[in-house]
Formats: structure tokens, C-alpha cells, sequence
């Protein structure tokens, strides 16, 4: 009778007491936390923007409740996806302009920029995406037929790596380029000793500041349009990597406004001016961290920028561009570890990477928790690979650039060398992390493109067969992991962010399929339902 009594008051007690009360039950859910033990959970309650509780349905339905409660219909829920190196502010500027991308032939770019002209009033052509490796004749081209042809426009056009222009020769006439100039760290291709109109890396400096500047009306729309493509995308966290302090002052008044919601980790552009008082620059708020310098060391492989440490295999006279002087490289180290700053540095070439981890390696001098990043890494020669780890140094890389180059990079390296490169599980290997991005607008913005070229190491149509270079394939867990937690993790940020736990943001994505079980050429189709930020939702399907 006691214990029938105790049962009954049991009943009594627990009907009368009152449910706390959330903003927001999700549940009939299937939660990938991307905690340490990478638990599955099937609801959770969020209050203020933050997760109170996470766990099994009965247990939180139970517990709590709210006027919106959301119904998963078992549908898979992941953190929200973080790209961990990208030009959030450039793609949205770029978004306005002519799009070279995908054109297989030079005479598709002329087709392309006569239908951009007589759409617009503009005299200035502005935009990238041009790719010569892609053509049937790889040589880079000139300006000549674009002079003749539009002789009323100044065209400036980057290729799709971003470190070379094709311009007009009104262009170049306005930005003083003949086949005299020199700039350190640059190149300005020239024909028959006159330039053809291509300029790479640091050259390409003389160009950008004569370019009409966009005012603060165009860059706030240009960030929106950016913020609406990454929401339904599923990202919620952006790294973009080198902003000026004048944009970062545009991102910064925007956010205080609830104009634009987006978190951003904002890697500071290196220049000079910011060398002597680094910690008067930073920025930390829930939505706006400025903690990092972003340096290049070096330019890019397809453009030929890559700093190597032997010639390129198909140009024997030449080892690449160094943009960044090994001087200047160490005054910035010594800057970023003295302000407690996070040094980034884009290293394409095994020349660049060796370099660079040599200077962040005098400084760092062992194991240490300052973060400090590689960009690209994406050619490391064998000898530096123990560096990573000796250092502390985080890889961030790009997978889709792999699969990107893959139809061409060994013609650039050679046979020996391409082993040595986009070295995924050999980087992972080192500190146990890597971070991963797209680069956008280099590469295409999706995160499902780069987590299949993680992978799978293969191109849309599911080529190779193997893979390129397969053992350096990601498993399923640590590419999302590169794209949550740890990408949270070289950014600072994983207290707040990158999983799915109590306390944290409650920031996550609703996808139509399971990232985890799915067959791999169903990653590519997935497609974000709802996409939701501090507890709020920003997008759905």
C-alpha cells in the first residue's frame, strides 16, 4: 500500500508541475551533434538563441515547452556549416558582374562580355571566372581582338583563381603599364616585348587602383546577396580571408543594424599601416571577430604564381612568384605573436609553404595553442610535412580545388611532385585537424561540392573512378568535421559554435538528406529545408 501511496503522489506531483518554457522545441529529428563522441539526439530546446537541452524526444518534449515547435519528420539536423576560407564580401560584389566562369574557349569570353556590354550602360567591364586551362589552347590569351572589338570599354576581367587580370590596353594605359614596368612579387606578360594585357599577382595592384571604388550602397547589397546565397547553403558561419578595415567598418554597421546577420570571422588584409598597433584593430562580438592577418606568400598554380621550389615542369625558366619577402614575412610574425594575433598566410607552392613554416616555426618556436594557419597548403613538400605538428600549424584547405586542378596539375608539377600535393590525410595526420573551405568565389559556394571532393576526390560526373589521388581521401565524419567543429576550432570559436551542444549558438541546418548514409552522388543533390541562426530561422526551402 506504501508503495502504491508513493506511486500515486508520484503521478500527482509530476502533473502539477509546470514545464519550463523555450523559445523553440525542434524534435522527430535526427541530430548529428558533432560532439566528441559524434552522438546522434532526436530533439532539442532553445531559449534566447542558445541550446538549454539536446537529447531524446520523450526527454525534452517532456520537459519543456514552446509556441513554435518544429517537426523534423526524422529529417537529418547538423551544426551550422562554416566555411573556413572564403571572400564572403568579394562573391557578392562579383555577383554584379560579368561571370567567366565555365566558358571553354576564348571566343566564349568575347560572346559573353559583348552580351554583358549591351545589357549595361557601363563603360567599365568588371568581373572574373576566365580559365585557360580549360580551353583547347591552354596559353594564356591577349588583349588584342578585345582593343579592336570594344574600343568604347575599359574591360578588366580576373581569371578564376583571382591572381591574374586580362585587361583592355585603355586599362592599361590608365594604370601606367608598359613593357618597362617592374613590380616585385608580379608579372606583366609581354609579346614581342609589348604586353599582351595579362597581369599576375602584385602587378595586378596597378590595375585595382584605378577601378572605380563601389559605394556603400553597392557593398551593402552585395553583402545581403552573399548572405542569402550562404543561408541556403546552410552556412552560418563565413571566414572570410582578407578584408580591408574600411569593408570590415561597412560588415561591422551593418550587423549592429540586424541588417545583416551572418557571422563573420574576419581575417584582416596584411598592410603596412596595421604592423605597429595590431591590437587596436580587433573585434570580437557574437556576430563580428577580427583576431587574424591574412598574408600571400605566393600566387596560384594555374596562373603559374605557385612559388615552387624547382621550375615548373611545363615553364623550366621559372619557379613561380613570391609576393610576400621572407623580411616582410617575419615582421608580420613577429606582429601577429607579439598583439596575440592569428597569422594566416596563403601558400600555394611547396617553395611558399616551405618558407612560411620555416618563419612561423622561428617564432612559435614549439607546440602552442595561437592557431596560427596555413591557406591551400595545398603543395608541401615531404620534408615539411612534420612541421605542422611541430609548430601547431592548422592546414585550411579547399577540397574542391583539387578536383578542380586535377585535369591539369600534374602537367604543371610533374609526376613526383603532384604526390605531394592537395595532401588532405597527410596534413589531417599532423595535429589531429583541418579546416575546410571553398574559397568563393573562386570555387562554387556549396558545401555539399566540397564535402564530396573531401570524400570522394572525384568531379560531378564521378571521375576518376578511384579518385584523384585517393589516399588522401577524408572519411565522411572528419569532412564534416572540417566544416563544423574544427573549422570552429582554428577560428576561435568553438566554445560558442561548430556542434550542437548546451550553451552553444543555436545555430543549424535541416537537410532533406543524411549526409552520413546517403550514396555518394546523392551529397551533390542534398538540399537545405531550413537553415536557422541564434535560434532564429533565416531560410527555408
Amino acid at each position: 500500500m506504501r508503495n502504491l501511496a508513493f506511486l500515486i503522489l508520484t503521478i500527482i506531483l509530476f502533473s502539477c508541475s509546470e514545464a519550463v518554457v523555450v523559445d523553440t522545441i525542434v524534435h522527430n529529428a535526427s541530430i548529428y551533434t558533432i560532439d566528441d563522441a559524434f552522438s546522434k539526439k532526436e530533439a532539442m530546446a532553445i531559449k534566447d538563441g542558445l541550446i538549454v537541452e539536446i537529447g531524446a524526444e520523450n526527454q525534452i518534449l517532456n520537459k519543456y515547452t514552446a509556441a513554435q515547435k518544429i517537426d523534423a519528420g526524422q529529417r537529418a539536423i547538423y551544426p551550422g556549416l562554416i566555411d573556413a576560407h572564403c571572400h564572403f564580401m568579394g562573391y557578392g560584389i562579383e555577383k554584379t558582374r560579368i561571370n567567366l566562369v565555365g566558358t571553354k574557349s576564348f571566343e566564349e569570353v568575347i560572346d559573353r562580355i559583348s552580351a554583358y556590354i549591351d545589357s549595361t550602360d557601363t563603360p567599365w567591364v568588371l568581373g572574373r571566372g576566365w580559365d585557360q586551362n580549360d580551353w583547347e589552347n591552354n596559353d594564356f590569351p591577349t588583349n588584342d581582338t578585345l582593343n579592336k572589338l570594344f574600343p568604347n570599354h575599359y574591360i578588366a576581367v580576373k581569371r578564376i583563381d583571382g591572381h591574374a587580370y586580362l585587361a583592355t590596353q585603355n586599362v592599361m594605359n590608365l594604370a601606367g603599364i608598359s613593357a618597362s614596368t617592374s613590380v616585385n612579387g608580379g608579372e606583366i606578360i609581354l609579346f614581342d616585348n609589348k604586353p599582351t594585357g595579362i597581369v599576375i599577382d602584385n602587378a595586378m595592384q596597378l590595375i585595382t587602383n584605378i577601378v572605380p571604388e563601389p559605394n556603400h550602397s553597392f557593398l551593402a547589397k552585395a553583402l545581403m546577396t552573399a548572405q542569402a546565397d550562404c543561408f541556403k547553403l546552410g552556412l552560418t558561419t563565413v571566414s572570410d580571408a582578407g578584408l580591408s578595415t574600411e569593408y570590415i567598418n561597412i560588415i561591422d554597421s551593418l550587423q549592429n543594424i540586424d541588417l545583416l546577420k551572418m557571422r563573420l570571422y574576419a581575417m584582416l588584409s596584411a598592410d603596412d599601416k596595421l604592423l605597429h598597433d595590431l591590437s587596436g584593430f580587433k573585434i570580437q562580438k557574437p556576430r563580428l571577430d577580427v583576431n587574424a592577418i591574412k598574408v600571400y606568400a605566393d600566387g596560384a598554380l594555374g596562373s603559374r604564381g605557385a612559388y615552387l621550389l624547382e621550375p615548373y615542369n611545363d615553364q623550366h625558366d621559372h619557379t613561380g612568384l613570391l609576393i610576400t619577402g621572407k623580411d616582410s614575412l617575419q615582421k608580420w610574425a613577429k606582429a601577429c605573436f607579439d598583439a596575440n594575433f592569428q597569422m594566416n598566410v596563403h601558400c600555394i607552392g611547396d617553395g611558399a609553404n616551405q618558407l612560411v613554416l620555416d618563419v612561423m616555426g622561428s617564432q612559435l618556436k614549439g607546440t602552442n595553442d595561437r592557431r596560427w594557419r596555413i591557406e591551400h597548403a595545398q603543395v608541401v613538400n615531404e620534408n615539411d610535412l612534420n612541421k605542422f605538428s611541430e609548430f601547431t600549424i592548422i592546414p585550411s584547405v579547399q577540397p574542391t580545388h583539387a578536383t578542380s586542378d586535377m585535369p591539369w596539375a600534374e602537367k604543371r608539377l610533374g609526376h613526383d611532385r603532384i604526390e605531394n600535393a592537395y595532401a588532405y590525410r597527410d596534413l589531417l595526420q599532423q595535429n589531429g585537424i583541418i579546416a575546410l573551405g571553398t574559397d568563393f568565389p573562386v570555387e562554387e559556394i556549396s558545401p555539399f561540392k566540397t564535402l564530396y571532393a573531401a570524400v570522394e576526390r572525384k568531379d560531378k560526373e564521378g571521375q576518376p573512378e578511384n579518385g584523384f589521388l585517393p589516399e588522401q581521401k577524408l572519411t565522411r565524419e572528419e569532412a564534416l568535421k572540417g566544416m563544423t567543429i574544427w573549422a570552429a576550432i582554428t577560428n576561435f570559436e568553438d566554445q560558442n559554435r561548430g556542434s550542437l551542444e548546451v550553451g552553444k549558438f543555436a545555430d543549424f541546418v535541416m537537410i532533406d538528406t543524411d549526409l552520413m548514409t546517403c550514396s555518394a552522388p546523392q551529397i551533390l543533390t542534398a538540399k537545405v529545408l531550413q537553415t536557422w541562426l541564434n535560434g532564429e530561422l533565416v531560410y527555408e526551402d
